[in-house]
């Protein structure tokens, strides 16, 4: 490693819009339940999963909302996990696949709020 730099590999939030006009209901969600964190700074999907795991565990949610989302938390998990393992081995082309695949499930689950 070099003894004045670093290489940083990370992922970003690359929205076409604001998040909440691309994520509306989601976004109301997140709102309804006073996680806002996620609406005051722009997150990647990537990193809305360890948001979705609070709203998820929170006793103050409401169980149907729970209910909703529950399925999709577990997946969108599964997903964060694998596309780490690839971050952190830097396989890119495999991590950029996961992450298509994290896309379609915050897709859907916006589609079922």
């Amino acid at each position: 490693m070099s003894r004045i730099m670093q290489i940083d590999i990370r992922i970003i939030p690359f929205y076409e819009g604001r998040f909440d006009k691309q994520f509306p209901r989601l976004a109301d969600m997140f709102g309804q339940v006073s996680h806002t964190d996620p609406l005051e700074k722009e997150r990647s999907l990537y990193d809305l999963v360890d948001h979705l795991v609070s709203v998820n565990r929170d006793p103050a949610v409401p169980d149907d909302l729970k209910a909703k989302i529950g399925s999709h938390v577990e997946t969108l998990l599964s997903l964060k996990r694998e596309a780490r393992d690839h971050l952190l081995a830097r396989r890119l082309d495999d991590l950029d696949q996961v992450l298509y695949k994290l896309e379609d499930r915050f897709d859907e689950l916006e589609a079922s709020l």
